[in-house]
C-alpha cells in the first residue's frame, strides 16, 4: 500500500509570518513616534533653558540700569526701592557700581589710591566693608554734583543731553523688557507646538536687547568722557584757589606782623535814663523774672543792664572798677570802666507786666557777692516802655574777638530787639545805607581802622577813615550825637568782648581795603 504524503501547516506558517511582520510594523512606528517626541521634548528643553538664560541677562541688565540711573541721579522711586532691598554683597550692583567706580579713578583719579583719590563731588556713592552698595542711597548723583560746578553752563547742557539720550536708551531697554515678557507669555502658550517660533522669537528679542545694551555703553563712554573733562577743569581751578589763599594768608600774615597801633579818643559820652523796670525774684538756673511785660512792648531778644537799687542816689561812679586788658603785645593794662552787675536778656513775655529772661554767661563780675539778685534795676540806653530810640551804625564791630567784622548780626539782634537802625555805614561802598535823620538820637561807633606812617595801606586807610569821618560829621549837622560802642552796649546789655586786639581789628578791617593785606603783590591769576 502506497504511503500517504505528509501535510503542510499552511495557514499556522501564514499566521507566524504575519505576526513577525506586524510586529516589526508597530515596533517601527512606534521608534519613529518616540523618536519625534524626543526630539520635540528636547527642542522644548533647550528653548526653556534659553529662555532662562534671556530672562537672567535682561535682569541683569535692567539691574545695570537702574545702578546707572542712580549713579546719575534720575532714578525712580522703584530703582531705589529695587536696589535698597534687593542689594547682596558681591552681587551685580555691586559689580557695576566697582566697574563705574574703577573707570571714574583711571580716567581723573590714582588707580593707586582708588576711589579716595576722586574729588568728594564723585564719592558720593560707596560700596561697603560687607562689599554692598550702601544704602540710604544717594541724595544726589552725578548730574547734580555736574550742576553745582558754577560757570558751566556748556558741560550742563552736554549733561543735560546725555541724561536724555539715557533715558532713551533706558525706555528702549524697559520697552525691549516688556516684550521680553510679551514673548514668554506667548512661549507658555504654545511650547508644546511651537518651540521653534517661539525660540525665534526669544532670540529676536535677545538681539534686539544685545543692542540696546551696546548703545547704552557707548552712551557711557561719552558720559565718562564728559565727566573726566569737568573733573579735570575741577580740579585745575581748585590748585589755582588754593594757590590764591595760600598767597593771601602769607600776606596778612605779614601785614599782622608789620601793623602797628593807633589810638582814637571815646566819642562823647551820654548818661543813662531812668530804670526801666526791675527784677521781681531770681529763679533757679540764671532765670529771673521782671516787672514788664507786652504793655510797654517788651519782646524776646530785647537785653538789658542790671545795676543796683541805690545806683540812682550813688551814680555812675559806685560802679567804676579798674580792670586789667591785655594788648596787642600780649601784655596787661589798667583800665577804668564802668562795670554793671550784669545782663539780662529777655526770652519769654509772660503777661502784660510780667516777662521771664535769663542772665547773660559771663556778664556778672562777681556772682557770688555783686551777683543778679531781686529788687535790682534794669536799664538800657535806648529802650524806654514800649518807646525805643532810633540809632546808626558806623566802624568795625567785632563783638566775639574773631577778627571779623559782625555788623550784620548786631543789626540784626538790635531790630529783633525792637531797636530802629536808621543806617549804617557800608564800608565797602563808603556810603551810608539807610538815611541819618534828626530822628536818629546816636551814631554808635564801632573800632575805626588802625593806620601808621609804616603801614603798606597807609594811603587807602587813610581814605577810609576820611569817608567814616565825613560820613559822622552829616550825622553831627543833623544834630545827632556820637556814642563809643563799649559805652553803648554795656549800658543796655548787650554782650561783648573787652579784649579785642589791634590785631584783630586790623584783621577785621582787611577786606574793606582794595589792596588787602601788606607784602609783594598777589600773583596774576594766569600764573
Amino acid at each position: 500500500m502506497a504511503k500517504k504524503p505528509k501535510e503542510t501547516n499552511v495557514p499556522l506558517i501564514f499566521a507566524l509570518v504575519f505576526f513577525v511582520l506586524t510586529t516589526i510594523a508597530f515596533g517601527v512606528m512606534w521608534y519613529l513616534s518616540y523618536s519625534d517626541q524626543q526630539t520635540k521634548d528636547d527642542a522644548v528643553k533647550k528653548a526653556n533653558t534659553e529662555l532662562k538664560t534671556a530672562r537672567d541677562e535682561a535682569r541683569e541688565a535692567q539691574t545695570a540700569a537702574r545702578v546707572y540711573k542712580v549713579y546719575l541721579g534720575i532714578a525712580s522711586e522703584d530703582d531705589k526701592n529695587f536696589i535698597a532691598t534687593e542689594a547682596k554683597p558681591n552681587d551685580k550692583m555691586t559689580d557695576e557700581l566697582k566697574k563705574i567706580h574703577d573707570e571714574v579713578v583711571n580716567k581723573v583719579g590714582d588707580k593707586n589710591v582708588g576711589l579716595d583719590s576722586l574729588p568728594d563731588e564723585l564719592k558720593f556713592w560707596r560700596i561697603d566693608s560687607t562689599g554692598k552698595v550702601t544704602t540710604p542711597l544717594p541724595t544726589e548723583g552725578l548730574i547734580d554734583q555736574i550742576a553745582k560746578i558754577k560757570g558751566k553752563e556748556v558741560a550742563y547742557d552736554a549733561a543735560g543731553k546725555e541724561r536724555d539720550n539715557y533715558r532713551l536708551q533706558i525706555s528702549k531697554i524697559d520697552g525691549d523688557i516688556k516684550a521680553l515678557q510679551k514673548a514668554k507669555a506667548d512661549f507658555e502658550k504654545v511650547a508644546k507646538d511651537l518651540p521653534a517660533e517661539i525660540k525665534k522669537d526669544v532670540s529676536t528679542v535677545i538681539t534686539n536687547l544685545d543692542a540696546q545694551i551696546e548703545k547704552f555703553i557707548k552712551a557711557e563712554d561719552a558720559a565718562n568722557a564728559k565727566i573726566s573733562t569737568l573733573t579735570l577743569e575741577v580740579g585745575t581751578q581748585g590748585r589755582k584757589i588754593g594757590k590764591l589763599e595760600e598767597q593771601i594768608k602769607n600776606l596778612q600774615a605779614d601785614n599782622l606782623l608789620l601793623n602797628t597801633k593807633i589810638t582814637r579818643p571815646d566819642a562823647e559820652q551820654f548818661t543813662y535814663d531812668e530804670p526801666q523796670g526791675k527784677i521781681l525774684r531770681k529763679l533757679p538756673e540764671g532765670v529771673v523774672e521782671i516787672n514788664i511785660g507786652s504793655a510797654v512792648g517788651v519782646r524776646p531778644g530785647l537785653t538789658f543792664t542790671v545795676l543796683p537799687p541805690d545806683f540812682p542816689s550813688k551814680g555812675r561812679q559806685s560802679r567804676m572798677r579798674v580792670l586789667r586788658i591785655p594788648d596787642s603785645s600780649g601784655q596787661y593794662k589798667p583800665v577804668e570802666m564802668f562795670v554793671p552787675k550784669g545782663s539780662i536778656e529777655v526770652f519769654e513775655v509772660v503777661s502784660a507786666n510780667l516777662s521771664l529772661a535769663r542772665i547773660m554767661p559771663g556778664s556778672e563780675l562777681d556772682p557770688i557777692r555783686d551777683g543778679v539778685t531781686s529788687s535790682d534795676l534794669l536799664y538800657n540806653s535806648v529802650w524806654r516802655k514800649g518807646v525805643a530810640d532810633h540809632i546808626a551804625l558806623i566802624g568795625i564791630f567785632d563783638i566775639n574777638g574773631d577778627g571779623t567784622d559782625d555788623i550784620a548780626t548786631v543789626v540784626r539782634d538790635l531790630t529783633k530787639m525792637g531797636i530802629p537802625v536808621d543806617a549804617y555805614f557800608d564800608m565797602t561802598k563808603r556810603q551810608w545805607v539807610g538815611t541819618v535823620t534828626e530822628r536818629t538820637r546816636y551814631i554808635i561807633e564801632g573800632y575805626y581802622p588802625l593806620n601808621s606812617i609804616t603801614d603798606p595801606n597807609q594811603a587807602e586807610k587813610t581814605k577810609l577813615l576820611a569817608a567814616m569821618t565825613d560820613a559822622v560829621n552829616q550825622g553831627k549837622n543833623k544834630g545827632v550825637g556820637t556814642v563809643n560802642f563799649r559805652d553803648f552796649f554795656s549800658r543796655m546789655g548787650y554782650k561783648f568782648r573787652l579784649d579785642v586786639t589791634d590785631d584783630k581789628i586790623n584783621q577785621a578791617t582787611a577786606p574793606y581795603l582794595s589792596n588787602v593785606g601788606v607784602g609783594d603783590p598777589l600773583v596774576p591769576k594766569d600764573n
